[in-house]
């Protein structure tokens, strides 16, 4: 198996990624929407909680998906009932928030949850 640094050396002269998806998903018994479009593939999750339990069943760690996508152009923006709570990869700023709260090199929105729990859900 290949080392994240050994793939980001294959990825480096690699032209930026582009993505199209639409997709509803379930994921822990919440209706997860992943939407892409063309360098940002925004993950759109009904609460505060579902986000934070997404957020802590990644599969890698924070640091290697940030550098991941990075080196291919892209940003995954985590929203939580269509409002940006936090971005990773290409895009983001990183906060020193985010790195306190053991996050990572994420940049956190920091009107986000606020605007998330006053949000009604459309449908």
């Amino acid at each position: 198996m290949e080392t994240v640094a050994e793939l980001l050396d294959a990825l480096d002269d690699r032209p930026s990624l582009a993505v199209e998806a639409d997709l509803d998903v379930e994921v822990d018994g919440h209706g997860v929407t992943v939407v892409g479009y063309d360098d940002v593939v925004t993950v759109d999750v009904p609460s505060l909680p579902a986000a934070l339990s997404l957020w802590r069943r990644l599969p890698v760690e924070t640091m290697d998906a940030a550098a991941a996508l990075a080196s291919v152009g892209l940003t995954v923006e985590l929203a939580v009932r269509g409002v940006p709570v936090a971005r990773v990869g290409d895009a983001a700023d990183p906060s020193a928030v985010a790195r306190r709260l053991g996050f990572g090199p994420v940049e956190l929105v920091p009107e986000g949850p606020l605007l998330a729990a006053l949000t009604r859900r459309r449908g």
